[in-house]
């Protein structure tokens, strides 16, 4: 206990450091958390003033300076000079509240991600630190994704797959080969900022070292990590080409419709515009990658995330356990049908999180397709970019261009880190279906790569459920589809 002649002086510091009003509100705080201070030569557990003090904002939860997290090593969460970005913790029913950056408000070393909200222009109130922010006010959803080295277990240097489906005689084939191929791995992270895990070319890269992500690279601004889309997509109003210029609002919400049935470009312009401030942007193929790789690392679920069943397109949904898959009518229902598929807020939900937990990103798995900025050179054709639009935007790192000879299994056109050729070797074999897919050798995740035809990448999947998850891939023109929607990030520039 904290001798009295010293307690007023603590008392009025704690005071002035909470807010609270009057010396004894503050000196009460202090009875109720056992601060000890002794000045006799033993005794009490610290001799100075000073030591009391610590221990004092130790254990009310307060910090003298703001939170980091060591093991992120220096790439904490970058926020905006505006405010337009306000950090939140969430609680595990969804409840949002005001973050306080000067407690412990994210922890990625047990799987507690940083997220952060934007709020619609005319909130219901001025919201503080330590608020609950109401679910009305929110507009979007962001999760902190860090800066990170990883360690490579594979150069991604397939140029095709394995053919199977010549083998269909033997006993049992589809169950043995699964078996055979099925190799994920824990996924080596070492987070870093800029200064302890400088930006690195992939010509340097080799099998075993630690390499650079290039999410991590916006054109020729290396950043401290990057904030990506909680959920897919949505829009206030219909889902159109017209969207955006009619005045109606880009959401990033739990619960809502994907945008969808949109042209790439449509998709592009509405990404690059919504916070140009924040350096808005459609989320790249690499950055896709960077977010499963964290996925499958120490500090994420570590597993597939499992399926977003929902038939009608609908955000932050996860499937039940143990469905019958076999009957994609039966397995993909409408959100309504709460026997076979949870919200994100709830045990099941927490599996379609990268983290397993509610403060991870969601329908990476199922939900839509979702269209990346990610394509090959010189090839808009059907996404509404012409072909120097589409080398303006690779040249300023808003787009992942790939090679002119690529083609549906040219996986080693890959770019490290994309979450693509990395995930092999390949194999083709039909499914229940009676159609081939190309098939990762990570929990047999179907991934083709693009080629001249459809040469935009598709990520995500909404198809045969047991062959999606954070790690597939399919291929499109760029064209208006009813299953696509895109997602998007911000690149805030280091502070």
């Amino acid at each position: 206990m904290v001798k009295k002649n010293y307690k007023l002086l603590i008392g009025f510091i704690l005071g002035i450091l909470l807010s609270v009003s009057g010396v004894y509100a503050a000196e009460t705080i202090i009875e109720s958390i056992n601060v000890s201070y002794d000045n006799s030569t033993s005794g009490g557990k610290y001799t100075t003033v000073q030591e009391s003090i610590d221990e004092l904002y130790e254990k009310s939860g307060l910090l003298k300076e703001k939170w980091v997290d060591k093991t992120l090593n220096g790439a904490d969460p970058v926020f905006d000079n505006t405010s337009k970005l306000i950090p939140i913790t969430l609680d595990d029913d969804g409840t949002v509240h005001y973050a306080n950056l000067y407690t412990k408000w994210y922890d990625y070393s047990n799987k507690k991600w940083a997220n952060a909200i934007i709020l619609i222009d005319s909130p219901s109130t001025n919201y503080k630190t330590g608020d609950i922010i109401l679910e009305k006010d929110i507009e979007s959803y962001f999760v902190w994704i860090p800066r990170y080295q990883y360690k490579i277990w594979d150069m991604g240097n397939y140029e095709k797959a394995i053919n199977l489906d010549d083998l269909s005689s033997i006993t049992d084939l589809t169950a043995n080969i699964k078996s055979m191929f099925n190799r994920p791995r824990t996924i080596d992270i070492v987070f870093g900022n800029v200064q302890n895990a400088p930006k690195m070319d992939e010509s340097a890269a080799k099998l075993g070292s630690y390499y650079t992500h290039p999410a991590f690279t916006l054109g020729s601004i290396d950043l401290n990590g990057f904030w990506v889309g909680k959920f897919k997509t949505g829009i206030n109003g219909t889902s159109s080409d017209n969207g955006v210029e009619d005045g109606k609002k880009i959401i990033i919400k739990p619960g809502v419709s994907s945008w969808r049935d949109s042209i790439l470009k449509t998709f592009f312009d509405a990404g690059y515009n919504y916070e140009r401030n924040l350096d808005s942007h459609i989320l790249k193929n690499t950055e896709w990658g960077a977010v499963a790789y964290l996925s499958h690392s120490a500090y994420g679920i570590g597993t597939k995330i499992n399926i977003n069943n929902t038939s009608n397109y609908m955000t932050g949904y996860s499937a039940v356990p143990d469905l019958d898959k076999t009957n994609n009518s039966n397995f993909f229902v409408d959100n309504t049908n709460t026997a076979k598929t949870k919200p994100y807020n709830t045990e099941i939900g927490y599996l379609a999180s990268t983290t397993g937990n509610i403060t991870g990103v969601y329908d990476m798995s199922g939900g839509a397709w979702e269209y990346v900025a990610a394509c090959i050179k010189g090839m808009p054709k059907n996404s509404g970019f012409t072909t120097s639009e589409l080398e303006n935007y690779i040249n300023q790192g808003y787009i992942d261009g790939y090679k002119e000879n690529s083609n549906i299994a040219t996986y080693n056109n890959r770019i490290l880190g994309d979450a693509t050729g990395e995930m092999g070797p390949f194999y083709v074999l039909k499914e229940r279906n009676n159609n081939s897919y190309l098939h990762t050798t990570w929990y047999n995740t179907s991934l083709s790569f693009i080629d001249s035809v459809t040469p935009w990448f598709c990520r995500g999947g909404l198809d045969i459920p047991e062959l999606m998850d954070q790690f597939g891939a399919f291929r499109a023109s760029g064209n208006k589809v009813s299953w696509s929607s895109f997602r998007i990030a911000l690149s805030i520039k280091n502070s």
